[in-house]
């Protein structure tokens, strides 16, 4: 029997990292590397989604979604004035984002991604056919838009410019003068910007950041969800919206590989638009600021780590370059029972940091921590 070879497209795509570690952990240890919210599911969308199941016939949708759904959607990004056909309802944000780099980028295109940035960006980037290349947001300014670098980056093939803000695996929001040069730069040229905007409504500010989309209107894709939002990660619930174009020929992609996000989640994601839902979203940001606080302040106190203060999403980089290598690191504290992630993971501006999650309980962050005090010698 001869060997398998996969399709050129996904040679040398292997799991992510983040995966590997995972896969590797020991039963009991403590999940300090996860990517997903702990927080129950609000009851608001729990109690229509039971209704929805033994009320309702639960068919297909049209491949982009519900109107209704679409229409809240759209609304959410008023600066964009979207109708509801520049919506697709997607399986997680992460479908969205394949939908979008898949419709955009063409065989040799270049696509500008941040490092460090989410582990999928040039994965599906190189699916595509695309050459991945990268914006330095500099460890040595705590990960803050360095627009000198992002101009040096740019060239005649860049195709497609990815900004996520609040930032996997940073946390740090991109301020709305660091997004206004980043859509400077890209005037006159050619370029889409695709905006990852699934940690919107996780941020610890006074209000909700801005978006790059705000700035350049005329060539955006945004990516959302509820999945980090809602607490709804296994629900499937995402969308891609923008460019009229663009989403047109995603909802072809969409309706060919997915046909239509579930309709049971559809229609309980319409409640995420309540007043209660509203109360759950303030409610969990105000539960991830005390653990984001507790978190850093134990790092700090107990291992003597630095970490760069996060101001969304619900991820830590703390410095561990004087303890080796982040993998190293991360493989010592997997040893001692505490999963984390290497911030090499992220690209080479993550390297010497780990990215700690906090969706935990303080208890279990203060566990974990302890954890890592053993394992590192403290």
């Amino acid at each position: 029997m001869t060997d398998f070879e996969p399709a050129r497209r996904l040679r040398g795509i292997r799991k992510s990292v983040i995966r590997q570690i995972f896969d590797r952990a020991r039963p009991g240890s403590i999940n300090l590397g996860l990517g997903e919210p702990d927080l129950p599911t609000p009851d608001v969308i729990r109690r229509e989604a039971a209704r929805v199941v033994t009320e309702e016939q639960n068919g297909y949708t049209t491949h982009a979604g519900l109107p209704a759904l679409r229409e809240r959607v759209a609304a959410d990004y008023s600066h964009l004035k979207l109708t509801p056909e520049q919506v697709v309802v997607t399986a997680g944000s992460q479908e969205a984002l394949y939908l979008a780099l898949m419709t955009l980028v063409d065989e040799g295109d270049e696509v500008l991604i941040p490092d460090p940035g989410f582990v999928a960006y040039p994965a599906i980037v190189r699916m595509a056919g695309g050459v991945p290349k990268f914006y330095r947001l500099p460890a040595s300014r705590d990960f803050s838009f360095d627009l000198e670098d992002f101009r040096r980056q740019l060239t005649p093939r860049t195709k497609v410019v990815v900004c996520i803000s609040p930032s996997n695996p940073t946390g740090r929001v991109l301020a709305r003068a660091e997004l206004a040069e980043m859509a400077e730069a890209l005037e006159g040229a050619g370029v889409y910007v695709v905006s990852d905007e699934i940690y919107r409504d996780l941020y610890f500010g006074g209000e909700r950041p801005a978006s790059v989309s705000e700035f350049r209107a005329g060539r955006a894709v945004v990516i959302g969800g509820l999945s980090k939002s809602m607490s709804m990660t296994g629900w499937r619930l995402g969308w891609l919206c923008g460019d009229a174009g663009v989403v047109r020929s995603a909802l072809v992609l969409h309706g060919y590989t997915t046909t239509c996000a579930s309709t049971v989640s559809q229609k309980s994601a319409l409640a995420a638009w309540t007043d209660e839902a509203e109360s759950a979203r303030e409610a969990a940001r105000r539960t991830f600021r005390e653990r984001r606080d507790h978190l850093l302040r134990l790092l700090s106190t107990e291992l003597g780590l630095r970490a760069v203060e996060p101001e969304g999403a619900f991820y830590a980089m703390a410095d561990v370059s004087a303890h080796g290598d982040s993998m190293a690191v991360a493989e010592r504290l997997l040893e001692g029972g505490v999963i984390t992630v290497p911030g090499s993971a992220f690209g080479p501006e993550g390297e010497g940091f780990l990215r700690v999650s906090f969706c935990a309980d303080l208890p279990v962050i203060a566990e974990g921590v302890r954890r890592m005090k053993g394992a590192l010698g403290g």
